[in-house]
């Protein structure tokens, strides 16, 4: 007798691909079956058979009417498949555009649920992100003080997040402060029910149990926006199983594409590279019109046993400068768009395994390869799972945020793809 399909009852629209693994790699950790699709949903697509349908979107950067318009539609057909709550998830430390993104697709999603108070909880310890009277803290420092001063796209300069969201929105920026939410559920629902007309909540967050303090308070609601922590949090009040999610690793030659310029990719890259070849793309060669893509895929053929990386990983100090050459947008769009040509290239020459550093890269590249929905496997390290999507030539895809994982997270994937055949 065949099992009756699923009715996915949470559904999360994510505001870039990473991000979008970070959450479904938690929520697979407790036992439920988790589907991501990479993109606005296509009019036409079937439901799905999952307790959890995440939507990424790579639309942290963009224009905000724009990230607004795909974040409504990607609800508008989560609720088509009768899911009973929207999550909105943002980076764990906020990172978005000065007029948004946040704030604008919070204040539509809001609208469209008729959400009057909206929990926003980036935070997530397991990471090192905490709140604290509504400062967000990357470890010991604020993030003002942290390397996210320096991202490439969008410097996160500071660290109070009632400003930084109140620049973004017209809505009321309240602080639920951290002994509210350590007086528990009651009082935190009581709390939020003062409210005339619909108010954002920033929630103080220092430890796992907070988190699930905030979940409690907000399992009933229709819309809650956070970083990956709170989302698992609310998906383990509805599981009783820690089994994580069974997936083999398709096998295959295994590449690294790095983007990413935090201090933690760089580190992995400096790691990689002891054992590993690197090709270092050169954004002014790419500028000048030179076939770099053409020059990596030549490596990648000559390296193909050697899990090599193609990197445009640098210091921010050269970042900087490659900014105020060519432009921010100018150099961005030019590395996105040769990573993405070089992944595409690379599966055509046979490569099995992709693993991705970088929000912006991920997104790139999974566009390029066409890729629409993805399988969440094991974690190799919290937040970053392995991924694969299905073909004709089923591909494996690990794609970590830039600040994710430890120094040997690409060994370290690796011997878990291998463990997982």
């Amino acid at each position: 007798m065949s099992t009756p399909p699923i009715t996915p009852w949470l559904g999360v629209i994510a505001d870039d691909y990473t991000g979008a693994t970070d959450l479904a790699g938690m929520i697979a950790r407790t036992g439920m079956r988790v589907v991501q699709l990479l993109g606005v949903p296509e009019e036409g697509t079937a439901a799905i058979d999952a307790d959890c349908v995440v939507v990424a979107l790579k639309s942290r950067s963009i224009p905000a009417e724009d990230a607004v318009a795909q974040s409504v539609e990607s609800a508008r057909w989560l609720l088509s498949l009768g899911v009973e709550q929207l999550y909105f998830k943002y980076c764990s430390t906020f990172d978005s555009t000065d007029h948004g993104n946040i704030g604008p697709v919070a204040d539509a999603l809001a609208a469209l649920v008729s959400a009057r108070s909206v929990v926003f909880a980036p935070a997530v310890p397991e990471h090192g992100r905490t709140t604290y009277l509504g400062h967000l803290f990357v470890g010991d420092r604020l993030l003002s003080d942290s390397p996210l001063r320096d991202h490439p796209i969008n410097p996160m300069t500071d660290s109070d997040l009632r400003r930084v969201l109140g620049r973004q929105t017209t809505t009321p920026v309240r602080l639920l402060d951290l002994s509210t939410v350590r007086s528990g559920a009651a009082a935190l629902e009581a709390m939020r029910a003062q409210t005339d007309g619909r108010v954002f909540h920033i929630a103080d967050i220092v430890s796992d149990d907070d988190v699930v303090a905030i979940a409690e308070a907000a399992r009933l609601d229709p819309l809650v926006t956070g970083g990956a922590a709170l989302g698992a949090a609310l998906a383990a009040l509805r599981s009783s199983t820690q089994s994580g999610a069974a997936l083999a690793v398709p096998p295959g030659p295994a590449l690294v594409l790095a983007g990413s310029c935090s201090a933690a990719t760089r580190g992995q890259i400096a790691e990689h590279r002891v054992e590993h070849p690197v090709f270092t793309v050169d954004v002014y060669a790419l500028d000048r019109g030179e076939d770099v893509v053409t020059q990596a895929l030549a490596f990648l053929t000559e390296n193909a046993d050697a899990v090599p990386a193609v990197v445009a990983s640098t210091d921010p100090e050269s970042v900087r400068q490659i900014q105020e050459d060519l432009g921010v947008e100018r150099s961005s769009q030019l590395v996105e768009a040769a990573l993405g040509k070089i992944a595409r290239g690379a599966v055509a020459q046979g490569f099995g395994r992709i693993l991705v550093a970088g929000g912006e890269t991920s997104g790139s590249v999974v566009n390029s390869l066409g890729i629409r929905a993805l399988r969440i496997g094991q974690e190799v390290a919290p937040g970053v799972p392995w991924t694969v999507a299905d073909g004709e030539q089923p591909v494996a895809l690990l794609l970590k945020s830039g600040n994710f994982g430890g120094p040997r997270i690409f060994a370290d994937a690796l011997a878990i793809a291998e463990g997982s055949r």
